[in-house]
């Protein structure tokens, strides 16, 4: 990270780069403006990239992400950075095909930026601080666009609260993607969705928080034809994906929920994100959360230099 590299960067966000966002746990680096900057040129950023990575920060470092325990759980969740709006477009960040996987440098790069900055700032090595079980690659990288122009819907940051124009980053804690084979009427889809979301070793079920739900572009183009809502759809998942409460108790984890006949992933609708993106394949994907510990959604506005 040579001084002049790190220097574009600052100027291009037009931040002081002695400006503090907060310290990142367990070791609690302190994450000013110059650190994350020399994190993102490690990362092979562009400086266009750079304010989408300290967006990203700001929003792992809201107390409510709990992101000390992110850093140190047993659980295999890692900060899915999800990116919306009209920058998707200008920096070229892969919403299609491919989603998760490699050749595109915006997402490998400002996925690995903020990467790097949990692992130099908060320093969480495996074995000492990082005591994932198995953790997942999204701990190199973990980055993606929704796919808005494929989508019948509001996009994910608008849902959230921000105005329809802007830029955006969620940052959500989740699993690895899980591939769902399914394709046919809205409801067939849905309806195999939510068999492959509600296992016994998912999280969710024994512990609630929140979930993430991917749909296909062809599959939205179906839900589209049909006149499915988001809501209806969040509330279709909500309502099905449920295991019998007799099934969650054999597991003998967390008897703190069996309190209904069945048990649903999450406390209610609003808890399941659901986001258009990938290809035009006959799939969705699922992305369990980490429970009702923390990780949850956090979006915050991409701010660029005016």
């Amino acid at each position: 990270p040579t001084p002049d590299k790190v220097e574009e960067m600052i100027r291009y966000a037009g931040r002081d780069p002695r400006e503090e966002l907060g310290a990142v746990p367990p070791r609690y680096g302190v994450a000013t403006i110059e650190k994350l900057a020399i994190n993102s040129v490690m990362a092979g950023c562009l400086p266009q990239y750079f304010p989408v990575v300290i967006a990203a920060v700001e929003a792992m470092l809201e107390p409510r992400f709990n992101l000390n325990g992110i850093q140190t759980t047993t659980h295999c969740n890692e900060p899915l950075l999800i990116v919306n709006g009209p920058i998707v477009k200008e920096l070229g960040i892969n919403a299609g095909d491919s989603v998760f996987g490699g050749g595109f440098r915006a997402n490998a790069t400002i996925g690995r930026a903020s990467k790097l900055i949990l692992w130099n700032l908060g320093q969480s090595y495996p074995s000492e601080t990082d005591k994932s079980t198995f953790s997942h690659p999204g701990r190199f990288s973990f980055c993606i666009a929704e796919n808005e122009e494929a989508s019948p819907w509001e996009p994910l940051h608008v849902e959230r609260g921000l105005p329809s124009g802007s830029s955006a980053v969620t940052v959500f804690a989740c699993e690895a993607p899980h591939s769902i084979l399914s394709s046919g009427p809205a409801e067939t889809v849905l309806r195999t969705v939510c068999h492959s979301m509600a296992t016994l070793g998912n999280n969710n079920i024994h512990l609630g928080g929140e979930t993430l739900v991917l749909i296909s572009a062809r599959n939205a183009a179906q839900f589209e034809r049909e006149g499915w809502s988001k809501q209806r759809v969040k509330q279709y998942i909500w309502e099905k994906a449920r295991l019998p409460r007799a099934l969650v108790a054999s597991a003998g984890l967390f008897p703190g929920r069996l309190k209904t006949e069945e048990i649903a992933l999450t406390k209610g609708p609003e808890d399941i994100h659901v986001v258009v993106a990938g290809g035009f394949g006959q799939f969705c994907a699922c992305c369990p959360g980490w429970g009702d510990l923390g990780g949850f959604a956090i979006t915050r506005e991409i701010r660029k230099r005016s």
